[in-house]
């Protein structure tokens, strides 16, 4: 087997366990039930989903929202409501990406926003009193890239961009579709289960 170089992680639902109930409730609350047919643990719809591929600025999804809100919804309301996504990312997660950098490139790639972004680097990766740049080499965030998992090309940029060699990396996600995009283009995988420690698994690699 080819020694393992690389490791990506998604990070919803792979480092930061997700509840999607409580997200969908929260907008529900704020006047704009529709987030449950455009909310998803793997792919957005709708106005999320441009977000989320950086085809809408902030200011702009904000305003959507509010114009097809049922009551008034502030932009602070909108992002505590986008949050709720996020239940917690654990200090044994952060504290095993630091023991894998030293033998290891880390890396994380995933569907995400500005915003929520925002509120993962000021209330998560900082729990040990750190900064992300602590616990990877690079994150490769779709609405910086402007594509989204599973399409092909984020991952071809990602290899690229790290100079990575698909068979000594592997990647962890919790989306089968995203597994199966990166396994046709030669990329180990491992697919995690909600919730699931799999510290045992990578510490025996």
């Amino acid at each position: 087997m080819t020694k393992i170089k690389n490791i990506v992680f998604d990070m919803g639902g792979v480092l930061i366990d997700l509840d999607w109930s409580a997200c969908v409730s929260a907008f529900a609350e704020n006047g704009f039930p529709q987030a449950k047919e455009m909310l998803n643990p793997y792919l957005q719809k709708g106005i999320f989903m441009q977000l989320e591929k950086g085809t809408v600025t902030t200011s702009e999804f904000y305003q959507n929202i509010k114009d097809n809100a049922g009551s008034s919804i502030t932009d602070e309301q909108i992002d505590l409501s986008l949050s709720k996504f996020l239940v917690e990312l654990p200090i044994y997660k952060l504290e095993m990406l630091r023991k894998l950098r030293e033998s290891y490139n880390v890396y994380m790639l995933s569907n995400t926003s500005s915003i929520i972004m925002k509120y993962v680097d000021e209330n998560m990766f900082t729990q040990e009193g750190l900064t992300w740049e602590s616990y990877f080499d690079r994150r490769y965030l779709s609405f910086e890239m402007q594509l989204l998992k599973p399409d092909s090309s984020i991952y071809e940029v990602m290899l690229a961009d790290g100079a990575m060699n698909p068979d000594e990396t592997l990647f962890l996600d919790d989306s089968p579709a995203n597994i199966a995009t990166a396994l046709k283009l030669g990329i180990k995988t491992y697919h995690v289960s909600p919730m699931e420690d799999y510290r045992e698994y990578l510490y025996s690699l």
